[in-house]
């Protein structure tokens, strides 16, 4: 039946299961009223004459008119039949007023309001009209008993025929209440098994997953999305809490969330992640909200993927940790090269001014050597600082290109000895050089191999005291050939030998106790030797000294490999 919008009201257009009940309330009480009107002015025609009893009647089969124009204008179905039935039991106690009270024909309608006020399908329309109904029939009770009911306006008929009758028509509106109940009731059903199988299609094909829960968390329906989130078919996740699929260490977590949504009645959110298959973790959102009645509640969860943003996440975390750290190092770097850099050159310029002033006489004065001396190893110093810091600037940049061939990794390390000799005999450090000449060959570059074997023999010379000694050894096996610089100085917490290999960072302690340099030493030596596809490890102990291992591919089993 196609049902015009302005049959009912502007709240239920659009929606065509609750056009229909409303037009049909509408429909049903326009006519009913119209006919009573018609029957009331028809009667007083044809009797020519009409009485209390007759108008009282006829106005109150007229009035049903007005609960359908009360839904037209409001659109409150269950306001509209709780006012139907109050009509309807007043139109049966104004007839069982004047046709005997308690022992009425019509007595036995009043029965029939609650059950007419029932297709509301509203709670409170039902009990307010069985309420009316009672109130009705206990007036009449009282009526009766008092002897205060008025004249009684049966017609001239048996009174046990009118009684069935009534009874009769009563049973017939019973049963048309009863089929107009199931109707209703039908199509209700009808009507959730259609937004059921909706809903489900839907949530068959959401990528997210749709679950509900019971108030404990177990799950009473899944939807297949829990394969590929969860990697649990839905048959098996039934039954199941959610805890006991992402694990105990987020266990806590989601229970909080589902009590947080019971006891707020609304919305909770709670992340966790699961391992898939192949080993990979799967970050995951659910979203829960509280749903029912208080005597029958249950919460629904949807869970999606959120794996890429939580990566981002981590990302935007390290870049940022990386660019704090950067800050740090770079403010380090700045303050320990001003100390670096102010030193030597303090050094240069106060030697440099006795020697312009003579302060000790002539230029011929020995003093006057002594400083030169001192203001070139100042020199050197300002120049192995710029050098080193020149150096990691290219490595960062990847302007460093190597030579890799067979190399002899003897030469290499004498040639540092000799270079670092004077460093050494003047801090009174001993260097001795155990490695031998039938050593296997490497392949390395031999110029960045004897610069990253300097800086490292040259890190051990500064953290050396008086009359210790450093030992350089060598070893191989069928895949490596490396150096050894074993040192007897203070050694490095092993909380810092992973940042001491980063650029620019420096042992603990004040500037003015610690040996001098940029802090690249280390970070040029491991870089050198990565470049050339070998290996930097170090291994030390606090009070007990350090041992840095440079490992070079070796040259023999590359031969053997291109064969």
């Amino acid at each position: 039946m196609q049902i015009a919008d302005w049959q009912v009201h502007l709240s239920v257009r659009g929606r065509p299961r609750q056009m229909r009940r409303h037009a049909s309330f509408i429909k049903q009480h326009l006519s009913g009223g119209a006919l009573g009107l018609a029957g009331g002015i028809l009667f007083a025609v044809v009797t020519g004459g009409i009485d209390l009893f007759a108008v009282g009647a006829f106005a109150l089969l007229g009035a049903t008119a007005l609960p359908g124009l009360f839904l037209r204008a409001t659109g409150q179905l269950a306001a509209s039949y709780a006012l139907s039935s109050t009509f309807f039991a007043i139109l049966v106690g104004w007839l069982c007023l004047w046709t005997g009270g308690v022992d009425s024909p019509a007595i036995f309608w009043l029965a029939i309001v609650p059950m007419e006020a029932a297709l509301s399908a509203n709670r409170r329309s039902a009990i307010t009209a069985a309420a009316i109904s009672s109130i009705i029939f206990s007036c009449l009770v009282w009526m009766s008993l008092a002897s205060s009911l008025p004249p009684a306006h049966l017609p001239g008929i048996d009174p046990f025929l009118t009684r069935m009758v009534s009874i009769v028509a009563a049973i017939v509106y019973a049963c048309a209440l009863a089929m107009r109940t199931q109707e209703a009731y039908q199509r209700a059903e009808d009507a959730a098994d259609n937004e059921e199988a909706r809903y489900r299609m839907v949530a068959d094909n959401a990528s997210d997953l749709i679950t509900r829960h019971s108030i404990d968390g177990t799950v009473l329906f899944a939807t297949p999305a829990s394969r590929r989130l969860l990697n649990v078919s839905p048959d098996k996740l039934i039954g199941r809490r959610l805890s006991d699929v992402a694990g105990t260490s987020y266990a806590e977590a989601i229970t909080d969330a589902f009590t947080n949504a019971l006891r707020n009645g609304g919305e909770a959110t709670v992340e966790f992640a699961v391992t898939n298959d192949d080993g990979t973790t799967r970050y995951l959102e659910t979203r829960l909200r509280a749903t029912g009645t208080a005597i029958d509640i249950s919460l629904i969860a949807v869970t999606r993927d959120v794996t890429d943003r939580q990566e981002a996440q981590l990302v935007m975390e390290e870049a940022r940790d990386m660019a704090e750290s950067a800050s740090r190092t770079k403010s380090a770097f700045l303050r320990s090269m001003s100390h670096e850099l102010r030193t030597p050159l303090n050094s240069i310029i106060g030697f440099a001014q006795v020697i312009r002033d003579q302060s000790f006489g002539p230029i011929g004065n020995g003093r006057y050597s002594d400083y030169a001396d001192m203001i070139g190893d100042s020199g050197k110093t300002l120049l192995r600082i710029v050098t080193d810091v020149l150096r990691m600037s290219e490595i960062e940049a990847g302007n460093v290109e190597m030579d890799v061939e067979e190399t002899r990794l003897l030469p290499i390390a004498d040639g540092a000895i000799r270079t670092l000799e004077p460093q050494a005999r003047h801090g009174r450090v001993v260097i001795i050089n155990h490695v031998s000449e039938d050593l296997p060959l490497a392949l390395a570059d031999a110029r960045a191999a004897g610069q990253a074997v300097n800086g490292i023999l040259a890190n051990a010379i500064q953290y050396s005291a008086l009359g210790d000694s450093i030992d350089i050894e060598a070893g191989s096996d069928d895949l490596s050939v490396w150096l050894e610089i074993k040192d007897n100085g203070p050694g490095i917490p092993a909380r810092d030998i992973d940042r001491l290999m980063r650029p620019f960072e420096r042992t603990g302690g004040s500037l003015e106790g610690r040996p001098s340099g940029a802090g690249v030493g280390l970070a040029i030596a491991k870089a050198l030797t990565e470049l050339q596809r070998g290996g930097f490890s170090i291994r030390s102990q606090e009070g007990e000294g350090t041992t840095v291992r440079l490992a070079f591919p070796r040259a023999r089993m590359a031969r053997r490999r291109s064969a």
